[in-house]
């Protein structure tokens, strides 16, 4: 794990941003997130030993800001996102704030297809929630075609929660992912795509 990204989760953290929020910010998962804030100094005052102080608590680091803060960039990713999802018969995108939205947008567009958002549940901190729910502003989905999308699958459980919800409302019939870090190619039935799948190996030096 790179000091950069160590240091750049103590920014984070020293600018108010709350855990949720940095490891959506970096890609990493929560645990990652949580483990470098409480760590961090930690593990840079002692960096002779920071491999081994974090071997056990390995993460990638995915940074595609390059692509995400381009449109022109973005719209190129979800040409290809549209590409992947031409098989499969649906009325609704479904983004996932925050990282789904824009890739949602341009999905919908693209295809032709109505939008609508949905607000996990780690968004509502403060707030007594064991679920997130749709945008009141978007797209009903009630008994409609649903095809979620979000930019970076981490643990799966946000992907999960958004996947459990549509099913009680409408009918989830994909999901589709720039960045899966978790291998996860099905949920309870529903087809999980993704451009990139990346994971770890074990090299022999």
């Amino acid at each position: 794990m790179k000091k950069s990204l160590i240091k750049k989760v103590l920014e984070l953290r020293d600018a108010g941003l709350t855990t949720v929020d940095i490891a959506e910010e970096l890609n990493v998962s929560v645990d990652t997130a949580l483990y470098l804030v409480l760590n961090g100094e930690k593990l840079l005052k002692e960096s002779e030993e920071l491999e081994e102080q974090i071997e056990k608590k390995t993460d990638i680091f995915v940074n595609w800001d390059d692509i995400k803060i381009s449109p022109k960039r973005l719209r190129c990713i979800t040409s290809i996102m549209c590409d992947m999802l031409k098989d499969i018969d649906f009325e609704v995108v479904l983004g996932i704030s925050t990282g789904g939205i824009p890739l949602g947008i341009l999905i919908s567009e693209e295809l032709e297809k109505d939008f609508s958002v949905y607000i996990p549940k780690k968004h509502l901190q403060g707030r007594e929630k064991t679920i997130g729910f749709i945008g009141h502003n978007y797209q009903r989905i009630k008994g409609r075609g649903i095809v979620v999308v979000d930019d970076v699958i981490t643990s799966g459980n946000t992907i999960k929660e958004s996947i459990n919800y549509v099913k009680g409302i409408g009918d989830p019939r994909g999901a589709i992912v720039v960045i899966d870090k978790s291998g996860i190619e099905e949920i309870e039935g529903v087809p999980v795509r993704a451009l990139f799948r990346v994971g770890t190996v074990e090299l022999s030096r």
